[in-house]
């Protein structure tokens, strides 16, 4: 049974954004490409378990005065997340889109889709393997001549695939290979590729680079995206690359693109590096240090272990002392990032310091031990 943890764990953010980008025509489209001012929200709540919703809206209009073309794009995105000890986790989720445009031309997509997600992660290791379907309808309206007749083009839209991806390092920095395969009204869509993410205090950055065989041609196609913060309330976003070719909407993989979004959190939490609680470095020596957890769990609790890439993931199990979990380890000098369970259900404090996310799934906690003093 999918689990949702408790209003504590919760974590929720309301951003605004402001930016710009140029967006390439598709690859077999002879034409130039736009730049648009772009303006958003993007909204969330999730749990330190992985469970939670995300929503967001943009909307865009093209910056050259001799082009009116303007956007508008939404997401609605949920997920019921649940872990099966420290290194299985599963998930189902969904997802609600919809594109509208209406200069130079009318056009409108709408979809659903979503599936189960299985995933399991150790030290130095993640496998996900993810099942896809979707419908879908898209409304293309063309003209030839001004004030001439018009042709409306309409399609019904569905695909079902799955994809698999293996990544190898820990959360901070790992690479790996990705795949999937995807049926469509049109044809089957085949993809293999490879990634590399970083993580840390100073944000995110994926590398990616894929092969596509689709049923029009075979593509390979590449980008760099990037999210900064800045302070507990900023933040700057980015994307540069090729767009990958989508299945369920049948679009073509796209020239050049890239854009810039600089984002406030209306709802910034306090910066947790100001509260270390959750641990106290003991004692100082040369390479390592000797590091005390500290952990008010739930009342309830029975049970609470503390797991970390400087322990390889593998769950301690922690002493309950004057009312709180308690355990000393052994850790390098580096940045390390970790984590509780408690009773088998993957927790993070409201003062965790400096979390960092897990590829939307689930946050850890950064804990920096610079050497001896």
């Amino acid at each position: 049974m999918l689990v949702i943890p408790g209003p504590a764990d919760a974590q929720s953010d309301l951003t605004i954004e402001l930016g710009a980008s140029q967006i390439g025509p598709a690859l077999d489209v002879n034409g130039e490409s736009a730049r648009f001012g772009i303006a958003g929200v993007r909204a969330s709540h999730h749990t330190s378990g992985g469970s939670g919703i995300f929503a967001s809206v943009l909307f865009g209009r093209a910056l050259e005065s001799r082009s009116e073309g303007t956007f508008l794009s939404g997401l609605l995105e949920g997920r019921l997340a649940d872990h099966w000890g420290s290194k299985v986790e599963g998930r189902l989720e969904a997802r609600l889109l919809g594109h509208g445009m209406e200069d130079p031309f009318p056009y409108r997509a709408f979809a659903a889709e979503g599936g189960p997600v299985l995933r399991y992660r150790e030290s130095n290791l993640s496998v996900e393997l993810a099942g896809v379907g979707g419908i879908g309808r898209s409304e293309l309206t063309l003209w030839r001549l001004e004030d001439g007749p018009t042709r409306l083009f309409e399609n019904e839209l569905w695909r079902g695939g799955a994809t698999l991806e293996v990544l190898f390092g820990p959360v901070t920095s790992q690479f790996g290979l990705v795949g999937g395969w995807h049926d469509t009204p049109s044809g089957s869509y085949e993809s293999v590729g490879a990634r590399a993410v970083f993580a840390g205090r100073w944000g995110i950055t994926e590398l990616r680079a894929d092969r596509w065989i689709t049923p029009f041609s075979t593509d390979v196609v590449a980008g760099l995206s990037v999210m900064i913060p800045i302070g507990s309330a900023w933040n700057v976003r980015g994307f540069f690359g090729r767009s990958d070719p989508d299945p369920l909407t049948l679009a073509r993989p796209g020239t050049a693109s890239g854009g810039v979004l600089v984002g406030v959190n209306l709802l910034p939490s306090s910066d947790p590096a100001l509260d270390r609680s959750v641990y106290e470095v003991v004692r100082f020596e040369a390479g390592r240090s000797r590091v005390r957890f500290t952990l008010e769990a739930p009342v309830e609790s029975r049970r609470v272990e503390l797991l970390g890439d400087f322990n390889l993931w593998e769950p301690v199990t922690m002493e309950k002392k004057d009312g709180v979990w308690q355990v000393e380890l052994e850790v390098p000098a580096g940045t390390h990032h970790f984590g509780f369970l408690v009773d088998d259900e993957w927790y993070l404090p409201d003062d965790a310091p400096d979390v960092v996310p897990d590829e939307w799934g689930r946050l850890s906690a950064t804990l920096v031990i610079e050497g001896a003093s």
